[in-house]
């Protein structure tokens, strides 16, 4: 699934329509990758992706570690939070599991199709280990 398209550089975008994270709470940045804009938590580092978000910076290698942060101190702490409420809409989240790799868990919005994922779950989604591209291709 990766193309070797340019995504571009990191850029910031002002502060207008800010949204804050569903797990602490705290003021979201968005981040521009290439021509996906992000909205990331300048606290945890978690994401928040609009619809088709999460798929567009997967296409593109190497645009999912420029859109993460990276791991944080408080994402295994707030990964075992679950019910937030959707930044945009602000219906209840649901926990979901990534199909390929099942340890990488995130929460999404039933109504406007929205993902959050916790700080590195987005690079370690686009990084598929060895073990777990064997067990697509066998099942």
């Amino acid at each position: 699934m990766d193309t070797e398209q340019d995504m571009g550089g990191l850029e910031d975008e002002a502060p207008s329509g800010t949204i804050d994270c569903p797990k602490c709470h705290a003021t979201m940045k968005r981040v521009t990758v290439g021509d996906v804009v992000v909205d990331r938590c300048q606290a945890c580092g978690g994401l928040w992706l609009d619809v088709l978000e999460k798929e567009k910076l997967l296409a593109v290698k190497g645009a999912a570690r420029k859109a993460d942060a990276g791991p944080r101190a408080a994402a295994p702490r707030l990964d075992k939070t679950t019910k937030g409420k959707c930044p945009r809409d602000k219906s209840t989240l649901i926990h979901m599991v990534d199909l390929k790799q099942p340890h990488v868990g995130y929460e999404s919005c039933t109504v406007c199709g929205g993902v959050f994922m916790d700080a590195g779950e987005l690079t370690d989604l686009s990084e598929m280990t060895l073990r777990e591209w064997l067990r697509t291709v066998v099942r």
